[in-house]
């Protein structure tokens, strides 16, 4: 089966986005002929076995002044040589914005993208007339299929479309074999390397920096809790990824003002192969969000055996994962940091829980099982639209 995949138009640091990393990774897993389009300015290294083709400039300026016929015209001209060199059975998007509409004028059949969270969560909230909301709901109608990894986003798209969207359900899988609990040296050398004692417990925020992510506020929670917990605990921030509606700055000056500087330690961007390592230094991942789908933080703190404290979001209901993560009882700051004080008391509890929870994400969510289901998903989709 040949599959041109559409990476996402970002990254960090002029590399493809991870989540499109590891979807190419299922795609080979899944025994695909991969032609990658990513777009001009990226430097992704070479991948062996797969094409790579660029996308060409969105032009965006032209989206209001041109009609939708003159937009098809020219889509279809510089983006059928590419759809043509593919000679693909089917297109995949990753990340649902306008070249959802683009490839579908320039006729690529069938047309799946898959939806990662943000980019239908914030529309959503956006008025009925809002410019973005509408081309997001013109992108999700000219859809063979949408993946999403929940039930909430599968409801959201609904609504942006004002129709309901053929979806399937396939969260990002992670390789259990990498990320595992046995990891003794590692955590280790990552308490070594962040001047952490052995025996002091470490709260994990493992998102991104930006404000949807809310760090301000996990910051906060730890800051509030009693003083003797504080003594014998960090606060570990990754601060990868984009910046929006919050700075590192900003975040450094609050944990100042606050008092917990010396307890706070912040980390850049990690490899890949790293991350295993950093979450088991770690003895419970903090995750906070204003909004979501669902995280493969998730998946990935659970295979390495350790307890997910969260905020009660919808999208966590999805997966059966639920019974494996602590909630807070409402999405408060106050109720993070009670729940943050109980873990230093509860953490046999919490990592028992946890060590279930790796059993269901090495059963369900192994990268190898998400290949297969992928490879299934396509193939059924290739089936239902000869029968038409």
């Amino acid at each position: 089966m040949k599959v041109t995949m559409f990476a996402a138009p970002f990254g960090q640091g002029g590399q493809m986005h991870i989540h499109c990393r590891r979807y190419v990774r299922l795609l080979q897993l899944a025994g695909c002929a991969i032609t990658l389009i990513e777009h001009s300015g990226f430097e992704s290294k070479v991948i062996p076995g797969v094409q790579h083709l660029r996308y060409p400039r969105r032009m965006r300026r032209l989206d209001g002044p041109m009609t939708a016929w003159a937009l098809s015209f020219l889509h279809k001209q510089r983006l059928g040589a590419l759809l043509s060199a593919a000679q693909a059975d089917l297109c995949h998007v990753q990340w649902m914005d306008e070249r959802v509409l683009d490839v579908s004028r320039a006729g690529a059949r069938p047309l799946i993208a898959t939806a990662w969270g943000s980019d239908l969560n914030v529309p959503a909230q956006a008025s009925a007339d809002d410019a973005t909301r509408l081309r997001i709901g013109a992108a999700l109608r000219e859809l063979d299929l949408l993946i999403v990894d929940c039930d909430d986003i599968a409801t959201t798209a609904n609504q942006l479309a004002g129709k309901p969207i053929p979806t399937a359900t396939l969260p990002i899988g992670i390789d259990t074999k990498l990320f595992h609990p046995d990891l003794p040296e590692e955590r280790r050398q990552w308490r070594e390397r962040l001047k952490i004692e052995h025996d002091a417990v470490v709260f994990l925020s493992a998102r991104q920096l930006g404000a949807l992510y809310r760090p301000g506020e996990i910051i906060t929670a730890f800051a509030n809790l009693p003083v003797a917990a504080r003594e014998r605990s960090y606060l570990l921030m990754r601060t990868f990824g984009h910046s929006v509606g919050t700075s590192l700055p900003t975040l450094r000056r609050m944990a100042e003002e606050l008092g917990v500087a010396p307890r706070v330690r912040w980390l850049e961007s990690t490899a890949y192969e790293q991350q295993p390592g950093l979450y088991v230094a770690a003895d419970v991942t903090v995750n906070f969000p204003q909004m979501d789908a669902f995280p493969v933080t998730i998946l990935e703190s659970l295979a390495c055996g350790v307890p997910v404290l969260t905020n009660p979001l919808k999208a966590y209901e999805s997966n059966g994962v639920k019974p494996y993560l602590k909630f807070t009882r409402d999405d408060s700051v106050s109720e993070l940091s009670a729940n943050m004080a109980a873990a230093l008391e509860g953490r046999e509890t919490l990592q028992a829980q946890a060590l279930q929870g790796r059993k269901h994400v090495v059963r369900h969510f192994d990268e190898r099982v998400s290949a297969s289901r992928l490879r299934d998903i396509y193939e059924d989709l290739l089936l239902r639209i000869r029968q038409r």
